[in-house]
């Protein structure tokens, strides 16, 4: 007789909430009390990782002895490559906080896609994959990005609360975010993006490529 698996997908883990879903991205908020452990849970897309808080965890993968330790500030960006090497984990939050992060998996190739990195006021690449490059943006109160080109679709992560104004060719919205808001943009777009908050503006952003 078959013995039972003891570990669930990501999308059934509860603390892997869905923020939302298209053809190209999968958004879930992860969120685990102190103290507290998920499920074993398996990915198999891969994903974009970016902290929204400082926090110390122990990792165990499936199957293995011995387990990790590691902080991960917050703001810290990382892209893992479970399509290739599917991953089996549990996570147990050893701070004294909640911890929370914002997990998107890059379900598939956009259409359109970017020739090189962005190269614009404010942005700083982090990190660059095969499938996703990942940028700090950052904006002190009143600075402005100027207009930029945003050629390809991205999933912007923000870290601090904002309030932020984006002009686009269809008009000016200004919206307040707090840390942890997600925004999606699946088509390239040409955009002004500017601090009209009175506090200096974080936040991340994943270009899928």
């Amino acid at each position: 007789m078959a013995e039972t698996a003891t570990w669930v997908e990501v999308r059934d883990e509860p603390r892997h909430r869905r923020r939302f879903e298209t053809d190209l991205v999968r958004v879930y908020d992860v969120e685990i009390p102190p103290g507290d452990t998920t499920l074993y849970h398996r990915h198999t897309e891969d994903t974009f990782y970016v902290a929204v808080n400082e926090a110390t965890v122990r990792d165990r993968t499936w199957g293995e002895d011995g387990e990790r330790t590691g902080t991960a500030p917050a703001g810290s960006l990382l892209c893992r490559p479970h399509r290739s090497r599917p991953l089996i984990h549990e996570v147990h939050n050893l701070g004294p906080g909640a911890m929370r992060l914002i997990g998107a998996e890059i379900k598939a190739d956009p259409p359109v896609t970017a020739d090189s990195a962005l190269k614009a006021p404010g942005h700083t690449l982090q990190l660059e994959r095969d499938r996703l490059r990942a940028y700090e943006l950052s904006l002190d109160p009143g600075a402005s990005t100027g207009e930029i080109h945003y050629g390809f679709a991205g999933l912007t992560v923000f870290l601090t609360i904002a309030t932020v104004s984006v002009h686009t060719a269809e008009g000016t919205v200004t919206t307040i975010h707090a840390p942890g808001d997600v925004l999606w943009r699946p088509d390239p777009v040409r955009l002004t993006i500017t601090n009209v908050g009175e506090e200096p503006f974080r936040a991340a952003l994943g270009e899928w490529r």
